[in-house]
């Protein structure tokens, strides 16, 4: 099953594609999207859009993946910000007939690391181990982050795979 994570960004929007079978799990492909802080929210939106339908064209996965939209009382904006970013892919998944899943953060945390308080960098390390290669293979935190939701996602429905 291709399972595709992404870990949405204004700044950076990162992507991890995993081919799951019951013999275990393979990076079929990786990266990020980033945008320019100058540029408004359309054109930024617009990049996100055209980078992440051209990896859907590409590969079609069989499940498209988020974190859960998580708003911390000190960060109302960022939340909303984010919010934007998540619309675009939530969009394609549905232009594209993707089966759309999302969990909440301390899920995947607790899924791909065993604690849901585990750093970002606690999450690199555990999908470089359970991968078998080192984190610089995959890009940036942002890639790695999803590649974690997309081995969640392969956790959770297993018995499907």
């Amino acid at each position: 099953m291709l399972i595709l994570g992404i870990d949405p960004g204004l700044n950076i929007t990162g992507y991890g594609l995993i081919d799951a079978k019951k013999t275990g799990f393979a990076v079929i492909a990786s990266g990020f999207i980033k945008t320019n802080a100058r540029d408004g929210m359309p054109k930024r939106l617009a990049k996100i859009h055209g980078g992440l339908n051209q990896v859907l064209e590409r590969y079609r996965p069989e499940a498209l993946v988020l974190e859960k939209l998580y708003s911390h009382t000190k960060h109302p904006i960022t939340a909303a910000l984010l919010g934007h970013a998540r619309g675009v892919i939530c969009m394609l998944a549905e232009e594209k007939n993707i089966p759309f899943f999302e969990y909440p953060a301390t899920r995947v945390k607790k899924i791909t690391t065993g604690s849901g308080h585990a750093s970002k960098i606690q999450v690199a390390k555990m999908v470089e181990h359970t991968l078998g290669s080192k984190r610089d293979a995959f890009g940036p935190m942002d890639t790695t982050d999803a590649i974690s939701l997309a081995l969640t996602h392969a956790y959770i429905t297993r018995v499907k795979i």
